[in-house]
């Protein structure tokens, strides 16, 4: 039986940096968009892709499109909000509602349309060969120069919840940038379409 993946992509309304960054138009989309689109193209698994947001156009654009969405508590919509704490707010609210309880959860960044959903297999497949222990292993992200870029974090289940650093940790190396001001647009732009072009 495949196991059940649930993807959850935090698209908070507020930003200091680049005003309403998630609902910000790149390469003819919103840019939470191309995240959540290409989670959706995750194959063998039984998937489940949601948007966690404040931010009414967000969830209205993912209603049109037929996207699942969670509201989120305005708590976690502050500026010092952990994204942590976004993905164990969904995993309780699911389990409140419907005993829903994943095997594998993946939090997707939403201002990062370098991804896409064959990084997404590859980190998944990494992550299943990684150990496990006591139920935890964890998977993140990191740039060539061993940085952290914070666009993919995979976890069982049970790591959502774990209170201490993991030490059940494995790493894969993708050069991502976080879309956080107006050029970082143009750059992002510049390297998609030399890697498209190759």
């Amino acid at each position: 039986m495949q196991n059940k993946l649930l993807v959850i992509i935090p698209a908070r309304k507020g930003s200091k940096r680049l005003k309403n960054k998630n609902r910000v138009i790149f390469n003819g989309k919103e840019l939470f968009l191309h995240s959540t689109e290409e989670a959706k193209k995750i194959s063998g698994y039984r998937l489940r892709v949601i948007v966690s947001t404040d931010d009414v156009e967000i969830e209205k654009k993912c209603l049109l499109k037929k996207i699942e969405v969670k509201k989120r508590l305005p708590i976690h919509g502050l500026d010092y909000a952990a994204k942590q704490s976004v993905i164990k707010d969904v995993c309780y609210l699911l389990w409140e509602e419907e005993t829903y309880v994943p095997d594998i959860v993946l939090s997707l960044q939403a201002n990062s349309p370098q991804v896409n959903s064959i990084i997404l297999e590859k980190c998944l497949e990494k992550f299943k060969r990684h150990k496990e222990v006591n139920f935890c292993k964890e998977l993140i992200c990191i740039n060539k120069n061993g940085d952290q870029n914070a666009s993919i974090r995979i976890m069982t289940y049970k790591t959502v919840f774990q209170k201490t650093l993991s030490t059940y940790l494995t790493t894969f190396t993708e050069d991502i940038d976080d879309i956080h001001y107006h050029d970082d647009l143009i750059k992002v732009s510049i390297k998609m379409k030399k890697t498209h072009d190759k």
